[in-house]
């Protein structure tokens, strides 16, 4: 039997099963629909039909959806980084409401609330990309404030008291104050399909007065899959993606993330000899 009599034949069912079991759930009086339980009333619908449809169409669309999920549900788990978005550099000027020119050679990458892996990833992009001598330590001080869910004054009244407690414990001249919120899920994985998790880092970068130099947030998405990415190929795209960031808002120039100095002679493109 063609694809398309199949389909209208599981079409002309699936309206005799919504009509049959309409007055059924009246009779045995759920009342699904009248009280509020609209969404599970058509889970177990279209449920029903797919598994009908499955039968009756026998490899032509269900075939295809059960590929589909296939090939999903072999995809390895990947990270998707956004476009940076609430970008905001402190001046570096004689206003009084500027931050004083300083020279920045050091940074203490603190541990990532929400997400430790996290902080390992920023902290190794400092350090192979900028001149920064990078700390990190692996837990914050037993007299540090802690960062809690505060109003955000209060929250910047503690990064602040945090960023002076650091650097004067570790020596350094900045700290480097982020965090990761977790969205709902986007895409859940109720019908095969991979579960997506939209997800935000804060970056919040702080000199040793406790000033706000550099704050940003990161939004991207974790899809997980039946294998786990490949740690290098994530570590790549982060480093990509925050200096390309760094460049743009011209924090290497500021002083802020100093890039590392080239050593060595510049290779010569197109140069022509006799």
């Amino acid at each position: 039997m063609p694809c398309e009599a199949r389909f209208i034949k599981a079409f002309l069912l699936r309206k005799h099963l919504v009509m049959e079991l309409s007055p059924m759930t009246k009779a045995c009086g759920l009342g699904m629909v009248q009280s509020g339980n609209r969404r599970d009333y058509t889970r177990v619908i279209t449920l029903s039909l797919v598994v009908t449809g499955s039968f009756l169409l026998q490899g032509c669309v269900a075939g295809a959806w059960v590929a589909a999920v296939a090939v999903n549900s072999m995809r390895s788990s990947n990270v998707t980084f956004e476009p940076f978005e609430q970008s905001w550099v402190a001046k570096q000027d004689q206003s009084s409401d500027a931050v004083p020119n300083l020279k920045v050679t050091s940074v203490a990458v603190l541990p990532v609330e929400g997400d430790p892996e996290m902080g390992a990833r920023l902290a190794a992009v400092l350090q192979e990309e900028t001149a920064l001598r990078v700390e990190t330590p692996v837990s914050i001080a037993a007299g540090a404030t802690v960062i809690g869910p505060r109003s955000a004054k209060a929250e910047e009244i503690d990064r602040s008291t945090l960023a002076k407690e650091v650097t004067r414990s570790l020596s350094v001249d900045t700290v480097l104050v982020s965090r990761v919120a977790v969205g709902s899920p986007s895409h859940p994985s109720d019908w095969g399909w991979k579960a997506e998790d939209s997800r935000r880092l804060y970056l919040y970068l702080m000199n040793r007065d406790g000033q706000l130099l550099w704050k940003d947030e990161l939004p991207f998405t974790l899809v997980k899959g039946s294998t786990s990415q490949q740690e290098a190929s994530m570590q790549t795209d982060l480093s990509d993606h925050v200096m390309q960031h760094v460049k743009e808002l011209r924090l290497d120039e500021l002083g802020y993330l100093p890039k590392k100095a080239f050593h060595g002679t510049p290779r010569k493109i197109g140069a022509l000899t006799r």
